[in-house]
This record gives C-alpha cells, structure tokens and sequence, in this order.
C-alpha cells in the first residue's frame, strides 16, 4: 500500500498548488526576466539587425499582421507548441532540474531580441504594433510557460527522489499528461486572441 507521505507527493496535489510553488515559480520568473534583458543588451551591443533587415527569431512568436489570421494564429501557436512539448519532455527527465530553468532563460533571451526587432525595424514606430501584436500575446503565452515549467520542475525533481526509493510507482504520470494536454489548450485560445489582434492592427493601421 502506498504511504500518505507518497500519495501527498505524487498524486492528491491540488490543481492550483501544482502550477504555484511561490518558490520555484519566482526563481523562474526572475530567470525569464532577466533573459529578456540581457537579449535586449546583447541585441543592441552586437547589432544583430543590419539596415532594417531582421535576424531570423526562430523562437520568438512574431506575428506579421499583414498576412492574415491564419498566419498569425500558426506562428504564435508553433512558438508555444516548442515551449510546452520541451518543457514537457524535461520533466521527464532528472536532467530537467536543471535543464528548465536554463530553458525559461533562453525563452526570456528570445522574447528581449524579439521585442528589439521592432525598434530595428521600425524605430520609435515600432513601439505601438510592438505594444499590440506582441506585448499582450507574449506576456499570456510567457505566464503559461511559467505555471506549466514550475509544474515540471517539480516533477522532475521528485522523479528524481523517487527513483531512489521503492515509491517510484507513486509518480501519476498520467496527471502530468492529463495538465500538459490543458496547457496545450490554453495555447491555442492565447494564440488564436494573438491571431485576432494582430489582425486587428494590421486592419486599422496597413
């Protein structure tokens, strides 16, 4: 029979509590943040934009709204795809102990050269598509990689644990699917109302 001690750890974890451990939860915020700022930093210091022309931002969810819904909608819902199904697979893992927050840091760098390309772009004009099409989008889709790295950070840490104890079978694996399948859900809303308002803007400024 399996202890309390175990079931508490693995298995009976409120809904809320397994996305906000206050902890872990600001480490990665903090992480996020501060690679956001150094992407900017080192954006600028490098010139990684030359004559207007950007750099390919392969992982930063840039919506172009003169492409259409479609577009937008796949390119914002492609970039939050990549952040959940890694985030996904570290928690499998030990390594992700490790490895999630250095990947909440390489997203945080990604959002701060995306945010630069509209000021190389664009100049001071940049400021207000930047503020939204890609601000409140970016902001959504940032808190979801948040709750749902804070999830597998945990859950990589005690499939740690348990793999040194005879409670390995208490891990609910199927829970952790059951809450990766939710984000992915929530994804596709965050990138459909990014979609819709990139549209909007490119409708009322072409």
């Amino acid at each position: 029979m399996k202890s309390k001690e175990s079931q508490s750890l693995f298995q009976d974890i409120p809904f809320l509590r397994r996305f906000s451990v206050k902890p872990v939860f600001c480490l990665l915020l903090v992480l996020l943040l501060l690679g956001a700022g150094m992407g900017a930093a080192a954006g600028n210091y490098f010139d990684f934009f030359h004559a207007g022309q950007l750099l390919p931002l392969f992982f930063s969810g840039i919506p172009t709204p003169e492409a259409g819904l479609f577009p937008c909608f796949s390119t914002l819902l492609l970039n939050m795809l990549i952040g959940l199904i890694v985030l996904f697979l570290l928690g499998m893992t030990a390594f992700g102990v490790a490895a999630v927050p250095a990947f909440l840091f390489l997203k945080g760098v990604t959002i701060g050269l995306g945010a630069l390309s509209f000021f190389a772009a664009d100049g001071l004009s940049g400021l207000g598509q930047m503020a939204f099409t890609y601000t409140p989008v970016t902001a959504a889709a940032s808190l979801l990689l948040l709750l749902f790295a804070t999830r597998t950070l945990i859950f990589s840490k005690r499939l740690a644990k348990a793999s040194f104890t005879p409670q390995e079978e208490s891990l609910n694996f199927h829970r952790y699917l059951m809450d990766f399948l939710l984000f992915l859900s929530l994804a596709v809303v965050i990138a459909l109302a990014g979609g819709l308002l990139a549209v909007l803007y490119g409708s009322i400024f072409p």
